[in-house]
């Protein structure tokens, strides 16, 4: 009988814990990679972008196996098309200084500032320096990746469907009343916020030595 369905995992035992090996990658191998990418021309999402990749992953592009940590650099005036993605990152700056808007709130950012980008909150950057501004941006996006469940929308996509949404949010108004819409939207805020942390840009600062990365 064919089986297509089903493996066989009768008196079979865990695999035991495969732990990657600490890395550290130099200053200098970055400071060489930020140059790169700033001789690149400006693609057409605006994202001059690397990836940290542990030499032992197979799985995704991350420097951990649940942990994404990109590279983002932006020469003076340029900025990023806005974007909304399922991942929650945490971003710090290492060069330069510029602007990010995080769900529709705007932070002025310089060396060390460290900021959270919640889960499918639109956000955008640029650079409003006189040099490059460089990031680095770590995340999830890693362990949704290989869960199949990455999602990015575009700033297309993204104002397409706030127009659908202010469509419906019209036709329920003239449907149910002005009171059922207010109720609606105080339920949704709350499971919002539960859902995931407001947008923070504290003047927090990390004292980091260089930019070096331990993986």
């Amino acid at each position: 009988m064919r089986n297509d369905y089903f493996r066989d995992q009768t008196g079979a035992t865990p695999k035991p814990i495969d732990l990657w090996e600490p890395i550290v990658i130099p200053k200098e191998e970055i400071d060489a990679e930020i140059e790169r990418l700033a001789s690149l021309p400006l693609p057409a999402n605006g994202r001059r972008r690397s990836v940290f990749v542990h030499p032992r992953n197979q799985k995704s592009n991350g420097l951990a196996p649940g942990i994404d940590v990109a590279l983002d650099v932006l020469k003076p005036g340029e900025r990023t098309v806005p974007y909304r993605q399922n991942s929650t990152q945490v971003n710090f700056v290492i060069q330069g200084q510029g602007t990010s808007v995080v769900g529709g709130r705007r932070w002025d950012v310089n060396p060390y500032d460290v900021w959270n980008t919640p889960s499918m909150q639109p956000y955008w950057h640029q650079n409003n320096g006189s040099g490059l501004f460089v990031r680095l941006t770590y995340s999830n996006a890693a362990l949704l990746d290989m869960m199949n469940w990455i999602r990015c929308v575009p700033k297309r996509a993204q104002f397409v469907e706030h127009d659908q949404r202010q469509k419906k949010c019209q036709g329920d108004q003239r449907e149910f009343g002005l009171l059922k819409i207010i109720l609606k939207r105080a339920k949704r805020a709350a499971v919002t916020r539960n859902a995931a942390p407001p947008a923070c840009c504290l003047p927090t600062h990390l004292p980091l030595p260089g930019a070096s990365l331990v993986g």
